[in-house]
């Protein structure tokens, strides 16, 4: 996150935006006819790259075996803008593209070496990629993980210039764009260039950019923008952490330094320089703190491996999690000013004290209650910094809880989905892959323990679907249309998914492509744009298509709302056209079972191969774990901030407990008499509780002040809770003040069973 990126001059890369306030658009994807323009005619740009917005899949042939691949397409010039060399042979150049030209393609390092055993004879070779003969022309370096890092394949491609005279390719927005700023170019600068052509663009199409603005970003920040308050929310955790112990070393430190006091004390009085007191004292601060610093370094190497294997997809979008020298530098650095600054409070100690003062005072003079003022206040210190990460996790696990309740519009209990990857020379036509799914799907209807099965174009609850405006006939169009999401469907897709039917009907097998085209809405669309009207009957148009004008479809049914874009997110509008008349490029199939979904996967395989065993399965997983794993980085960040907060609560429950000890210790004399007088134990035994529970109560006053300040930088993070959740205070108040308690019981416990002889003999 502060490291500069992996590629030349990176601080001169930016990501271009497209904004439209009236949408709420604030970092929208460009339309391929603006790229273009901004490509030509920003004079502040030494270069100007694009991909699309989401990723795709291929799939390798080789020797009778196929591979399924995630690839990236790119514009010819994307390696060059981003400055980013080939490993072998070369990149792509501005005019190569699949559409018109060779299909050639660059390979990831991972895929040379692990599939082709590095062998260097590959480049200029073709190999078959989506049953296409393709050249391979370079392999890209493994450091490269920009924008995925699971991309083994990427393909050049290119836009016509006469796209940007048609209205769907201004009002389609799929593409990331990215631009390297000319030398001595500042960001600042960069954006009023853009600024200068988007605003000539509006007068110039004004159809499509009424109201269309733009901006740029930095890459760095675009890169770490998702992930920040993540990364710094675990970072603030660690520091918190590191604080409690480095508290509780100190707090130990200073006990130890009040029991050798006389023992210092006797070897002044033989000789013995202050100096070699005061070394001696942060000695045994740095040795502490080295053997700490190098445990923490052996579990910190673990740890990464637990970490990278855990972290979810997109949480370090560039780069990789590890040790490296900076790492360790870092660690050692932490390492010796923890030594140096829990070490120096003893050995200040042990040099201003008088010997004469020392053993006057017999050990009960005023200067052991100033050292165990510190003590406590240190332990008050670790109890309040605990409150704090304790409040952090518990908001984060209330904010899990309340995301796991919302209804997400369908049901995935139950449900097997599968997407397939068809090699597109293999399937090229629309006739041959209708009849393949179709095939596919009987199939799989007819597995034991299958109930129902569709299709759908978009997999539901992963964000993905395609976003059109569209027009409602007899109505006026506004300036820039209306954007709701957009899916494609098979008949019995919402019965698959429980979504149901609230007016209307939905698909059947009559919807065919030379049937009335008709259409399903939701009722989010329902209620914000026919309020007062019955959509039934209405004919509303979409721009998936350059023309259409020419493609009208009829609403014939209103159904339940899905969160398809997360569920953390509300329902968008959204449309449903019938696959048969408006077929998407990939199909994700759906079975409802009453068994557990996973249980039919190997049928699942046996009866896909059977039909075509070039076919490629990607995605074959119950929907439930798909659920999960679209709230996987909420899971990561949770549960690593609980971890710290735990082991900050023991860490702190150590130093009340270290804290009371001495207390006892250093009152036992006191303590003899009291139970040589008479006193009950359960009175000695309060005595020590009620200093450990007054300790608790002030860490948790202060910690829950500062709490309630600091839980406000986290509320990216939460969801349908406030930082300041009165439950969440109340809980960890309770919790901390009762595991004071239970630190401070044995203490007190030991106290109540001293000798009154033993303890009166102590001078």
């Amino acid at each position: 996150m502060l490291r500069p990126l992996p590629f030349r001059d990176s601080e001169q890369l930016v990501m271009l935006w497209e904004k439209n306030a009236e949408r709420g658009w604030t970092q929208a994807d460009a339309a391929p006819a603006n790229y273009l323009d901004w490509s030509e005619q920003v004079d502040a740009f030494d270069g100007v790259a694009a991909y699309p917005s989401f990723g795709s899949n291929v799939v390798l042939t080789r020797d009778g075996e196929a591979q399924l691949l995630e690839s990236m397409t790119v514009t010819g010039n994307f390696f060059q803008v981003l400055g980013v060399p080939a490993l072998h042979g070369r990149s792509f150049t501005d005019d190569e593209t699949w559409e018109t030209g060779e299909r050639i393609a660059m390979i990831s390092e991972r895929l040379w070496r692990q599939r082709f055993g590095a062998d260097p004879s590959l480049l200029d070779r073709t190999i078959e990629l989506g049953g296409f003969p393709v050249r391979v022309v370079g392999v890209v370096p493994a450091r490269f993980t920009f924008p995925r890092r699971e991309a083994d394949v990427w393909r050049p491609t290119a836009f016509e210039r006469a796209a940007r005279t048609q209205v769907y390719f201004r009002r389609a927005h799929w593409l990331r764009v990215i631009a390297r700023l000319r030398p001595g170019i500042t960001p600042e600068q960069g954006d009023a260039s853009l600024q200068v052509v988007i605003a000539r663009l509006m007068q110039q199409y004004p159809e499509t950019n009424t109201d269309m603005g733009g901006g740029l970003t930095p890459l760095h920040h675009f890169l770490v923008g998702d992930v920040r308050q993540p990364l710094l929310t675990l970072q603030v955790a660690v520091a918190l952490l590191l604080l409690i112990a480095c508290a509780n070393v100190g707090n130990l430190l200073l006990v130890r330094a009040v029991d050798r006091e006389r023992e210092s004390v006797v070897r002044l009085a033989l000789g013995a320089g202050r100096g070699r007191l005061v070394r001696q004292a942060l000695t045994e601060s740095l040795v502490l703190s080295s053997i700490g610093g190098a445990a923490g370094v052996a579990l910190g190497w673990g740890g990464t491996r637990l970490l990278a294997a855990m972290q979810p997809a997109g949480m370090l979008p560039v780069g990789d999690i590890g040790l490296n020298g900076g790492v360790l530098l870092f660690a050692l650095g932490v390492t010796a000013l923890s030594g140096l600054l829990f070490g120096i409070g003893p050995a200040v100690w042990t040099r201003r004290r008088a010997p004469a003062e020392v053993l006057k005072e017999g050990g009960r003079g005023a200067s052991r209650s100033r050292l165990r003022r510190w003590s406590h206040a240190l332990a008050i210190a670790e109890l309040a910094i605990a409150v704090m990460l304790m409040t952090g996790a518990g908001l984060l696990v209330r904010s899990w809880w309340r995301v796991q309740d919302v209804d997400p519009g369908l049901t995935p209990e139950g449900v097997l989905a599968v997407t397939l990857n068809l090699p597109p020379g293999r399937f090229s036509k629309s006739e041959q892959r209708d009849a393949f799914y179709r095939e596919v799907t009987e199939k799989l209807r007819s597995l034991p323990g299958v109930q129902s099965a569709a299709a759908v174009s978009h997999l539901p609850m992963t964000a993905a679907s395609w976003s059109s405006d569209f027009a409602v006939a007899g109505r006026e169009r506004e300036a820039y249309g209306v954007n709701v999401l957009h899916r494609s469907a098979t008949p019995g897709y919402q019965s698959v998914m429980r979504v149901p039917i609230i007016a209307g009907r939905s698909f059947t097998d009559a919807d065919g492509p030379d049937a009335q085209a008709v259409i399903l809405i939701n009722d989010a669309l329902a209620k914000q744009y026919f309020v007062n009207d019955d959509p039934i009957g209405t004919r509303i148009a979409f721009d998936r298509y350059p023309d259409s004008t020419s493609h009208w479809y009829t609403i014939v049914g209103v159904v339940g709302s899905e969160r398809q874009e997360g569920l953390e997110l509300a329902a968008r509008p959204e449309i449903f056209a019938p696959i048969a008349q408006d077929e998407p490029g990939s199909r994700v199939l759906l079975l409802r079972t009453a068994l557990d979904p996973t249980a039919l996967i190997p049928s699942v395989r046996a009866e896909i191969a059977a039909v075509n065993g070039a076919v490629a399965i990607n995605t074959l997983q119950p929907m439930t774990a798909i659920r999960d794993a679209a709230l996987a980085r909420r899971r990561f960040v949770m549960t690593l901030v609980s971890t710290f907060a735990g082991a900050g609560l023991m860490l702190s429950i150590v130093g009340v407990y270290g804290v009371m000890a001495q207390l006892a210790r250093g009152r036992r004399r006191e303590i003899g008499i009291r139970v040589a007088l008479g006193a009950p134990l359960s009175g000695i035994r309060l005595l020590v509780i009620r200093r450990g529970i007054a300790l608790a109560l002030a860490g948790v006053v202060i910690g829950v002040a500062a709490a309630t300040v600091a839980a406000r930088t986290m509320s990216a993070l939460l969801y349908g809770v406030e930082p300041t959740d009165p439950l969440t205070m109340f809980a960890v108040a309770f919790l901390l003040t009762a595991a004071a308690l239970a630190a401070s019981w044995v203490p007190a416990w030991r106290a109540a069973r001293v000798d009154p002889i033993e303890a009166l003999r102590l001078q």
